[in-house]
């Protein structure tokens, strides 16, 4: 099986996903990510992320991808 890349977080990022997670005024898309990437940085893996937020895996894989690579820029 393979494991999901760890995804860490710094201070200035977490808090930045952590105001639009909860966002009702932002698009949906946005709050979904934001969600994905701070799932990711508590050790979940995709699976499971994907379980908990009633998505794929595939999704989940492709965002955490999508920011490790170019960050909070990214998401």
């Amino acid at each position: 099986m393979r494991l999901a890349a760890p995804v860490e977080l710094s201070p200035e990022q977490r808090t930045a996903l952590e105001r639009m997670a909860p966002q009702g005024s932002l698009p949906v898309r946005l709050v979904e990510r934001a969600w994905m990437v701070l799932l990711a940085a508590e050790g979940l893996e995709n699976n499971q992320i994907a379980r908990r937020m009633h998505i794929t895996p595939e999704k989940v894989a492709r965002w955490r991808s999508r920011f490790l690579a170019g960050g909070i820029a990214a998401v």
